[in-house]
């Protein structure tokens, strides 16, 4: 246990403050850029879907970032028996960072008047982030490319702007506008998945 918390404080002292800080102003950027105050149910899963969860793809795909020097690369697979342990305990630490951010904005959007299904809504819109920033790990697993990581779930929202639902089918995130939440189930299992496949593309990669 004590390895692992090391891993996560190295994590949280070297790998993602710049990401942590990213995401909070965006957040608090909201009440500037959007309308936060005595939104009913469909504006307030706007406000979540569109624009909240896009914290997901600030904080998952850099899970790689340190190892993009080849030197912490094969330290990472020297000093521990199975390199996905490593990736796997920073997720674990940002997917909770994801989750307190969204619980405090949540909060704050709930002290603001607007009135929706408090838990439902957190773990949609966890759902979401979780997805865009699996699949932004995914490519980056694929790819070692942290731009391309970026740019994956960039072109998955802009085309669920553009062509929306009809394409998306059951993978269209902003489902909640529109009264919808079993795409959300969807969306968390495509989350576990694309975060399994990126851990091991990345694990297969280690010159």
């Amino acid at each position: 246990m004590e390895r692992y918390l090391q891993i996560e404080k190295i994590n949280l002292k070297y790998n993602i403050p710049l990401h942590i800080l990213i995401s909070v102003l965006m957040l608090l950027a909201s009440p500037l850029l959007l309308g936060v105050a005595n939104l009913g149910a469909q504006d307030t899963a706007k406000v979540l879907e569109m624009y909240a969860a896009l914290i997901g793809i600030v904080l998952l795909p850099p899970v790689f970032l340190p190892e993009q020097d080849h030197d912490i690369r094969d330290l990472v697979y020297t000093k521990y028996v199975n390199g996905a342990l490593v990736y796997l305990v920073r997720i674990l630490g940002n997917v909770l960072l994801l989750a307190l951010l969204l619980g405090v904005y949540v909060g704050m959007l709930k002290y603001q008047g607007c009135e929706f299904p408090v838990i439902k809504y957190f773990f949609g819109t966890l759902a979401e982030m979780l997805f865009m920033g699996g699949l932004g790990l995914c490519f980056y697993g694929l790819c070692d490319n942290l731009v391309i990581g970026y740019m994956a779930p960039i072109v998955y929202y802009i085309a669920a702007m553009g062509s929306g639902q009809k394409l998306l089918k059951m993978f269209y995130p902003f489902s909640m506008m529109l009264g919808s939440y079993k795409e959300k189930g969807v969306l968390a299992w495509g989350a576990v998945a694309l975060i399994g496949a990126g851990v091991w593309l990345r694990c297969r990669r280690k010159g």
